[in-house]
């Protein structure tokens, strides 16, 4: 029942669906957002400058998330905390298969996640907007340098779901060595993308990182301490 009304990373969107015909994805020419999502970040550095973990949050759009939520109870004006923690629950456990639609590389080396933590939903009934919260712990953390810095991106690899940060500089730094790093972030120009895709990409069954074409990168670099 959940994972038929929550599964987002799933796919499962019966709203959606009614107007695609199938909420299934078919090819980067049908690949156009059908849920946008506002990106939040915090890279957590240790005393050595490196990247230990990211924090990500979600804000889900106000159809998405009144979709999630359709005919849960609000007693007292908000909703019911295990109802929420249960929206998580599977919301992660779909992700799970995608990586939790974060990539994290450094020295040309994909980075490997331990399970997620501090995972929970929350709900602002000012703005109607559901967000998710979740924190990912890099196995091997290794120094953010300027030759070898670390590079993370949110996404979704078919641009089913459009995942973009609601400004520039919304790449927050915590940890030990924070006031030694710095994070910039690279966002692409969406017509630009657009307009320079090789036919290629729009070949029904291909593409399946079509999505990271359009992705903001977060490029992190430490300084040593002195």
């Amino acid at each position: 029942m959940l994972k038929s009304r929550f599964g987002l990373a799933a796919r499962i969107l019966p709203i959606v669906a009614a107007f695609l015909a199938g909420a299934v994805f078919t090819g980067p020419a049908a690949a156009h957002p059908h849920v946008w999502i506002d990106l939040k970040t915090e890279a957590h550095v240790d005393d050595e400058g490196r990247l230990t973990a990211v924090t990500v949050s979600w804000i889900f759009d106000e159809f998405y998330s009144a979709f999630a939520l359709d005919g849960l109870e609000k007693p007292g004006g908000d909703y019911k905390p295990e109802d929420l923690a249960a929206l998580t629950v599977v919301n992660m456990t779909n992700l799970a298969e995608w990586n939790y639609f974060t990539e994290i590389t450094q020295g040309g080396e994909t980075a490997k996640f331990g399970e997620p933590r501090d995972a929970h939903s929350t709900w602002n009934e000012k703005s109607g907007r559901l967000t998710l919260t979740f924190t990912l712990d890099l196995e091997d953390p290794r120094p953010a340098t300027v030759e070898a810095p670390a590079k993370f991106r949110v996404y979704d690899p078919t641009y089913y779901i459009s995942i973009d940060y609601v400004e520039k500089d919304t790449v927050r730094l915590a940890g030990a060595a924070a006031d030694r790093c710095t994070a910039e972030i690279e966002i692409p120009n969406v017509e630009n993308v657009w307009t320079t895709l090789p036919e290629t990409a729009f070949t029904a069954g291909t593409g399946t990182q079509f999505g990271a074409m359009f992705a903001a990168t977060a490029t992190l670099t430490c300084r040593m301490a002195s």
